[in-house]
């Protein structure tokens, strides 16, 4: 679902000893996401491109009751691809970062890690970030419509809510 050498680039990065609170390392505001999670009161949850495990980490504090699995492919901790079913597989700033001739694939997996719900929020403006190669950090950038399309192309279920934010975040829920 990516290549050798973008896995290579998102390694140097979320290993950049200047850049610790970078790629998952902080916490962000995740907009509507708690509002579902309560709704959903998924028994456990995959957080899909954890990243340094900052955001899974304040999730599993905030919702003990719950168990959090990460997984990240440009993070030892997390690379490991899980082969089991979730109740919810969440994504935060990640669908942007995904090579696009790997994007469809990607979704599907998602569909197929999910048993009830997703959570995605692609970033659709610019990152600040650069990969080592030269290039913006958000390999694919497209409007709300698009990604909406994309996602109901490859992920089976109801879009039961969808909102561009003013920063340019696009959260999407699904239940499947």
């Amino acid at each position: 679902m990516l290549t050798k050498n973008y896995l290579k680039q998102l390694k140097f990065l979320h290993d950049d000893k200047k850049r610790l609170r970078g790629f998952g390392g902080k916490i962000k505001d995740l907009g509507k996401f708690y509002y579902y999670f309560e709704q959903w009161q998924p028994c456990n949850v995959l957080d899909y491109g954890c990243g340094k495990g900052i955001m899974l980490n304040h999730l599993q504090d905030k919702y003990p009751d719950c168990v959090f699995y990460g997984y990240d492919p440009a993070v030892q901790t997390f690379e490991r691809l899980y082969k089991q079913k979730f109740d919810c597989v969440f994504s935060n700033d990640v669908l942007e970062h995904v090579e696009p001739e790997f994007l469809e694939s990607v979704l599907k997996h998602i569909n197929e890690l999910s048993n009830n719900f997703i959570w995605l929020r692609i970033d659709t403006i610019p990152a600040r970030k650069k990969l080592p190669d030269g290039r913006n950090a958000h390999l694919i950038l497209e409007s709300d419509a698009w990604w909406l399309d994309k996602i109901r192309a490859n992920i089976a279920g109801q879009v039961v809510y969808n909102e561009l934010t003013k920063k340019g975040k696009f959260d999407v829920a699904i239940r499947k």
